[in-house]
């Protein structure tokens, strides 16, 4: 599929993205071009706020900072990553998100070690959550590419439980043309495992500034209010991987083009 054949049409208004889906054989295939996306930039849904303990913790770094202050009630540590450890190596990835220090007192079998109370939104970076037979908790206090060690601890209460997954955040497809596999599964909707495709998202020269995969699970279409023979779309599931609110000056700085001068990103923060 050539982008530069659907990049443009006959209206008064720009194509601004392409959905195109990959075939079984790697082949790319048009579904549909429109004018507009409600909905691509969203900030991520934080998970419930939940109560946990670390018991039996030897705090480390950032948290032992903390709990060496005289006052660490509600002291927020940021995301904590927990690693959870067999006796050879970690098996499993959680993140407590915005973790906040609630209250903290001795451990009952070791004075030297502590019983922390924390707060957070949990998230599991895998799809189990079996405790292995042996175990211990390693702990990771900071940014993701600045991660330093937090400590370890014997356990961890309220980590290991049934959780709902969140909703997914819908996307609206505005001024949309759709092609034939996009009108096909209009007529007919149906699941299967093949269904996400690619947003693929133009610059105003119609190049591709970039790509994001998007379900596509249809919640209701309607005609367009651009009018004509364009419909308004709403998929299911905009994905995951959608740019934050802050990133939407940006993208519009790159909707014009490659930058031509230097230092144009230096009013926006990291």
């Amino acid at each position: 599929m050539r982008i530069a054949d659907h990049a443009t049409w006959d209206r008064g208004f720009p194509v601004k993205y392409l959905l195109v889906q990959e075939d079984e054989d790697g082949v790319e295939q048009l579904w549909g071009r429109c004018t507009g996306v409600e909905g691509f930039f969203v900030d991520p849904v934080p998970p419930p706020r939940e109560i946990l303990t670390l018991r039996g913790c030897r705090p480390d770094g950032l948290l032992s900072e903390v709990l060496a202050e005289p006052d660490v009630s509600l002291r927020c540590l940021g995301d904590v990553c927990v690693e959870v450890c067999d006796d050879e190596k970690p098996v499993q990835w959680w993140t407590l998100a915005d973790a906040v220090v609630v209250a903290h007192q001795p451990h009952q079998a070791d004075p030297e070690r502590y019983d922390i109370v924390l707060g957070a939104g949990v998230r599991s970076e895998e799809s189990f959550f079996e405790l292995p037979a042996t175990s211990h908790f390693e702990l990771f206090a900071g940014t993701r590419v600045a991660a330093a060690s937090a400590g370890r601890c014997s356990g961890v209460d309220g980590l290991f439980k049934a959780r709902v997954d969140l909703a997914p955040v819908p996307m609206e497809l505005i001024g949309c043309e759709p092609a034939e596999p996009l009108l096909a599964a209009l007529r007919r909707p149906r699941r299967s495992e093949r269904d996400w495709a690619y947003l693929l998202v133009l610059d105003r020269h119609g190049a591709v500034m970039a790509s994001r995969s998007v379900g596509l699970a249809i919640t209701g279409t309607r005609p367009s209010v651009l009018g004509g023979i364009l419909v308004d779309i709403t998929l299911t599931d905009g994905g995951n991987d959608r740019p934050s609110l802050a990133a939407r000056p940006i993208w519009a700085e790159w909707y014009q083009g490659s930058p031509t001068e230097p230092n144009l990103w230096a009013p926006y923060d990291s």
